[in-house]
């Protein structure tokens, strides 16, 4: 989630004194060097930074630290699979070279990325401040423990777990804060409805953020984040149930559906003016085990060589493309890969990743097909000429050829199981298809693709309304800000999906 310091998004950015004194000199950019990065790796982060080497250790100990206090919100407990890239620039105005977002959190091809910016801090450390990593690693953490929840409840869980604390090893705590948005810009701690007009639970809800106006996502993101306080606060037993029932492999729907039916929205309702209005919002304290010290060690840790330092600079430059009004800077993605190629040339993944970014369906058949016959034995380009094959077609036996060799090579490759599963639904094997990307989704339940596929699967077998639930899911997960070209696709591919889907007979 993108985290402003003015427009409608401010009044989920941070409140914090160094962020005000930073935000002063908002004009300043320095370019990042090329030189002096390094990369740290634990249990469930990978580290790229050009931050001092104590504060990169200090980083990398908060991100692991912070996950592990943020999982206690959830009452199925124990620790999530996975791991996330991160990118932490070692100063706000090397982060300006490419945004203005002070912390985000997206997702790429390569997985889950958090990018944010370390800080002139006390007693030389110069980490990034604690909530803005708490708010990223608790989207990180609701994509993978609350599967298909919309953007309403993500954004307000994240806004709600972004301020925890520990308050010793063994006890942390949760608190709702109410932030608002000054006339002069920047946000201040006031009440919701200084600023934006109330939203009901129900249309806090029902709002469709991927046809809703800037200023209308703003609303939604803000009043969800106080109607997750308030369930949290007046409805413990059942906001459990509701994560019980996600982690059994509930729909978002049913599950939202029969807890919603259980609610006394009208005091709910009441109940949120009165905490706005009063204050007196209710803290969660939570018991927690002490993390494992090996958990906050890096596992290892080296200096990148300077191709690999052109490879994060052309994640930033992604990452900065796809915000709104930016498309422009994509030209600078290429231009980092071509550099990483120039000084790598016998490294696959800038090939790879240069191929990718060819248009021409024509031409990128091509390049994967090279890329196979130059490195034969590389996963990645396995994985991206089934990739290629599978979204531009080709004849079926070089598609079903290409899909197992990348399988074999890849086996919890994404790409390759939904090529494979594709293939396998070709060729009139609908549950053998659903079971491998069943297994695809619970991989990377942030990747579009996953849904789109399994939403195809289960509708050539009649199951229309989990079909439709799969497709919107393919939209929910996209990243802020997506490209329009790639959400009008997924809105038309849902919608020809809903309507061609044929309901099985009952048994």
């Amino acid at each position: 989630m993108r985290r402003r310091t003015d427009t409608p998004g401010g009044m989920r950015a941070l409140m914090l004194a160094g962020l005000v004194v930073v935000g002063c000199a908002h004009t300043r950019v320095v370019p990042p060097p090329t030189s002096g990065w390094r990369e740290l790796r634990s249990r469930h982060f990978q580290l790229r930074t050009d931050l001092p080497e104590s504060s990169a250790r200090a980083t990398l100990e908060k991100l692991e630290s912070v996950r592990w206090w943020l999982q206690s919100a959830w009452a199925t407990g124990g620790d999530s699979p996975g791991t996330t890239r991160a990118i932490v620039l070692a100063s706000p105005p090397e982060l300006r070279t490419f945004t203005d977002i002070v912390g985000l959190a997206t997702t790429t091809r390569e997985g889950p990325l958090l990018v944010t910016t370390g800080y002139e801090g006390v007693m030389g450390d110069r980490s990034p401040a604690l909530p803005v990593l708490a708010h990223e690693v608790g989207h990180e953490l609701i994509r993978r423990r609350m599967p298909g929840a919309p953007r309403w409840y993500q954004e307000g869980l994240a806004g709600y777990l972004e301020r925890v604390q520990a308050l010793d090893e063994r006890t942390i705590r949760f608190a709702y804060v109410q932030l608002a948005t000054s006339p002069h810009g920047g946000t201040y701690f006031g009440t919701l409805e200084d600023d934006l007009p109330m939203l009901s639970l129900d249309a806090t809800t029902g709002r469709h953020w991927e046809t809703a106006t800037d200023a209308q996502v703003g609303a939604l993101y803000s009043w969800g984040r106080a109607w997750v306080a308030v369930l949290r606060a007046e409805e413990p037993a059942r906001m459990r149930a509701l994560d019980a029932a996600l982690a059994s492999g509930t729909s978002w729907q049913r599950a939202w559906t029969e807890l919603r039916g259980q609610l006394d929205v009208e005091y709910l309702q009441e109940k949120l003016w009165r905490y706005l209005h009063a204050g007196g919002w209710p803290r969660e304290v939570h018991q927690i085990t002490p993390l494992d010290p090996a958990a906050i060690e890096p596992s290892s840790e080296r200096e990148l060589r300077s191709w690999e330092v052109h490879l994060t600079f052309a994640d930033l430059w992604a990452m900065a493309a796809r915000t709104k009004g930016r498309s422009s800077l994509a030209k600078n993605v290429r231009t980092e890969l071509e550099a990483a190629a120039k000084e790598a040339p016998d490294e696959v993944v800038p090939q790879v990743r240069l191929a990718s970014l060819e248009r021409n369906p024509a031409t990128r058949r091509a390049r994967a097909q090279e890329l196979v016959a130059r490195f034969p034995q590389s996963r990645e380009a396995l994985v991206f000429r089934a990739a290629v094959l599978r979204d531009e077609g080709g004849p079926p036996e070089e598609r079903r050829a290409a899909a197992l060799a990348a399988i074999q090579a890849a086996p919890d490759n994404v790409d390759a199981l939904t090529a494979h599963a594709l293939e396998e639904l070709r060729a009139g094997k609908p549950q053998s298809a659903l079971v491998t990307i069943s297994h695809a989704v619970a991989l990377e339940p942030w990747n579009s693709s996953v849904f789109v596929v399994r939403a195809l699967v289960l509708g050539a077998i009649g199951r229309c309304e989990e079909a439709a639930v799969e497709a919107q899911r393919a939209i929910d997960v996209l990243p802020d800000d997506p490209v329009y070209g790639d959400l009008r696709a997924l809105i038309d591919e849902r919608d020809r999906i809903t309507k061609a889907c044929i309901p099985s007979p009952p048994p």
